[in-house]
């Protein structure tokens, strides 16, 4: 006979949605799966945290019934592991504030279920940007304990490197401020070591200055796609990577890689400059033109707020794409013939690289939790998650070629991709701080060491 859950504490009752509840099938979801929770907390406070925290820990400890944890802000989680079945489901949702602390010294405070298109939203009209990732409806709490790869990273480096202090709230349901002077091992680890440590649920930044303009934006963005004809992929990609690294770091570069007819490879090249329409950009672009035969090409400028515009999409676990990803210094003719390999296959939706380098390289690699410093570009593989067996066996050599995996980025689970996540000592140093912050092991939903 199933246990029935015990009676929750009273902070929670008017918060908790369950099975029978008209709201459920709004909330159970995330963007990639279908969850089927006992129970989705929509907290409002960090009390409630606190109470969810320590109620699925007591259910866990004490009356022994397996009942995971899951932690949901955005919901666009390639891993699909903020949520769950048969458990909890702390959604943040609506713990969403977004405050600018001190405009002259750039701070702004982030609650973890803000999205990144609103956070945006809000700090345009004071000429303010953090670096993001690329989609507006990803959650500010798991990007940022996670990394953060998007179309400013070469101008101002990952969303985990603008981290200036946060609350979190770890297995005992103790709540934290952490930064630079307070706990700061705890404070490197929730800046790229995922969400192993606790739920972080407030984030101060230290965001950047958008230089004044005659453009009108106040973010500006210059953004030109070019489609591109290849009929040798390891010349395009050589150039493409030598265009990108002597260019301005205010360009931020990705590809995405098809296979065309006639054995030729169609590449749609999205390029980001921040900064207005200049001479500059127009000979950076130019230079783009020429890197292959050109099918199409257009160029626009907008505020980065407009491209990075939230959606606030409903989650309904209809997302198909499952995604594989490692971090090289450089493509070689041996891994370009690889990646073209990869696309013949009917089930591949495409192959990315995303030009890194510029400000994520200036950190040293023990300045938080992120330890790939010197790679210069990301080769993501995507493709229909029903064939993920199959794929992930396509994409086994990919792992000798690189340094690392970027986890957020990555759909598959398992240990071994973990093992290319975190290494050496960053991975000795996680583990020994998961032990320390969550030694009844309640955080198992997320990439565990």
């Amino acid at each position: 006979m199933e246990k029935a859950l015990p009676e929750l504490p009273a902070s929670l009752k008017n918060v908790a949605v369950f099975p029978e509840d008209s709201r459920y099938d709004k909330v159970r979801s995330n963007d990639y799966k279908v969850g089927h929770p006992k129970v989705v907390i929509l907290a409002e406070t960090e009390e409630q945290v606190i109470d969810a925290v320590n109620y699925a820990a007591k259910i866990n400890q004490e009356q022994q019934m397996n009942f995971p944890l899951s932690i949901k802000s955005g919901g666009h989680g390639l891993s699909a592991t903020s949520v769950n079945d048969e458990g909890m489901v702390l959604d943040l949702s609506q713990m969403n504030q977004i405050t600018i602390i001190d405009e002259e010294k750039r701070l702004v405070k982030i609650q973890a279920g803000a999205l990144w298109g609103d956070v945006a939203q809000k700090l345009t009209p004071h000429h303010l940007v953090i670096s993001s990732g690329d989609h507006g409806d990803t959650g500010v709490g798991g990007l940022a304990v996670s990394g953060g790869m998007g179309i400013l990273l070469r101008s101002f480096g990952l969303t985990i490197d603008k981290v200036a202090g946060a609350t979190i709230i770890t297995a005992d349901g103790k709540k934290h401020w952490v930064d630079n002077e307070n706990e700061p091992e705890l404070f490197w680890g929730i800046r790229g070591g995922g969400g192993q440590l606790g739920v972080v649920t407030e984030f101060l930044f230290h965001a950047d200055k958008a230089v004044p303009t005659d453009s009108g934006f106040s973010v500006p963005i210059v953004v030109q796609t070019v489609d591109y004809s290849i009929d040798h992929l390891p010349a395009f990609i050589e150039a493409w990577h030598q265009w990108f690294d002597t260019s301005s770091t205010k360009l931020t570069s990705i590809l995405l890689l098809n296979a065309g007819d006639d054995d030729t490879i169609v590449a749609q090249g999205r390029n980001f400059w921040y900064g207005d329409d200049s001479s500059q950009s127009r000979e950076v672009f130019e230079k783009a033109n020429k890197l292959g035969e050109v099918l199409e090409e257009n160029q626009k400028s907008m505020e980065y707020s407009d491209f990075v515009r939230a959606q606030h999409t409903p989650l309904e676990g209809k997302n198909t794409a499952y995604g594989r990803n490692i971090l090289v210094k450089h493509i070689s003719e041996n891994v370009a013939k690889e990646i073209q390999y990869l696309l013949d296959k009917p089930f591949v939706y495409g192959v990315e690289l995303r030009s890194l380098g510029g400000a994520v390289n200036q950190p040293t690699s023990y300045f938080n939790a992120w330890s790939y410093r010197q790679e210069e570009i990301m080769i993501a593989y995507w493709f229909d998650k029903n064939y993920a067996e199959e794929a992930n066996n396509l994409f086994q050599p990919f792992l000798q070629f690189g340094t690392g995996i970027y986890g957020a980025y990555s759909s598959d689970e398992s240990s071994t991709e973990t093992h290319h996540v975190w290494k050496g000592e960053a991975a000795e140093k996680l583990r020994a701080l998961n032990k320390r912050y969550d030694p009844n092991q309640l955080f198992t939903q997320n990439r565990k060491l």
